[in-house]
């Protein structure tokens, strides 16, 4: 009678494989995940840490070699594992730790080993070896080497409390200003101004309702009796923030009170003179840098809300207010009085 055959190899491979699913759930009390064979090109399956009930989402990658042929090449400390170089790119591109486990027919001899291509050496053209140490025993030091493996379980309730409440003042917010710490600016960071706005992009909504609603501070040059136009760091770092493309004519307020813009203006054109006024100050500077400081910050915007997928009739909104910001403030003038 003619009837599809099961294989030896087929056999083994399935006989190994309950056992030692059946030793994650029942003695390691963890979770065993395995992969069907047709998608195995290398992992059998995966383990899940559970800590006190509670699955923490925790993967540790898993290859079995069941019968007493994986035992036959013996070494000073354990056993030789033979694998294929085929393999080798597929675990190194895996982010779970692997582990390969050896296991006899009588399940009797049970021994595991850490991939690390660190303790690998190339046996021919196609193959390499690890040693599989006889201390690794199944039984005795798995779960504890699974546990150190993997990175620390932790609890990221409070975080995301953390997180959802800041949303809410932002979202609740109307005008929002960036302290701007001294040491970015001295030492030509923006890491502070990105991180800042990149809350305000999470999504759609909190995108649309962020535009036009920031101003720039600088506290810790409170004391300083210069004017900010004066202060050469503060306009060297706003000058290189436009430059590596923040997205300022998105953000910034257009309120006529607000300084962001004014000083963003000053910080890209050259004075080539100032006087102090009763009321203030009035400064000249080159129409060069007039027009550069339009074309830079358009490209800015337009490149920030092409990459959000924005609407062309928001751009022109935008446009048009920070046109009217400048036209209220008489910045576009020779002399210019802040």
């Amino acid at each position: 009678m003619k009837f599809p055959q099961r294989g030896i190899g087929q056999w083994k491979g399935a006989k190994g494989e309950t056992f030692f699913q059946y030793f994650v759930n029942d003695f390691l009390e963890f979770i065993y995940h395995p992969i069907d064979q047709k998608n195995d090109f290398g992992i059998d399956g995966y383990i899940e840490l559970v800590n006190e009930g509670r699955v923490t989402g925790k993967l540790i990658g898993i290859q079995i070699k069941y019968g007493d042929s994986y035992f036959r090449h013996k070494t000073v400390g354990g056993y030789k594992f033979i694998g294929e170089n085929k393999h080798l790119n597929y675990y190194l591109n895996n982010e779970a730790p692997i582990f390969i486990i050896l296991i006899d027919d009588s399940f009797e001899k049970m021994h595991w080993v850490l991939f690390d291509i660190a303790k690998t050496s190339q046996v021919q053209k196609e193959n390499w070896w690890i040693e599989v140490p006889m201390l690794n025993d199944l039984r005795v030091n798995f779960k504890k080497a699974l546990l150190e493996n993997v990175g620390p379980i932790l609890d990221f309730e409070e975080q995301i409390k953390k997180n959802w409440f800041i949303d809410k003042l932002i979202d609740e917010c109307k005008l929002r200003v960036i302290a701007v710490p001294k040491e970015e600016i001295i030492q030509g960071k923006f890491d502070f101004v990105i991180n800042f706005m990149e809350p305000l992009s999470k999504n759609a909504e909190m995108l649309l309702n962020a535009h036009s609603t920031l101003d720039i501070y600088f506290p810790e040059y409170d004391e300083d009796e210069r004017e900010i136009f004066q202060i050469s760091e503060i306009m060297k770092w706003l000058k290189e923030s436009i430059d590596i493309g923040v997205p300022w004519f998105y953000f910034l307020d257009t309120y006529t009170k607000s300084a962001g813009l004014k000083l963003l203006f000053h910080s890209y054109c050259t004075i080539n003179n100032f006087q102090k006024r009763e009321k203030g100050y009035y400064i000249e500077y080159d129409n060069y840098g007039e027009n550069k400081f339009f074309e830079q910050n358009f490209i800015n915007m337009n490149s920030f809300m092409d990459k959000n997928n924005l609407s062309p009739e928001l751009n022109i909104k935008i446009t048009d207010f920070i046109v009217e910001y400048f036209e209220n403030n008489k910045i576009l003038t020779e002399s210019n009085r802040i």
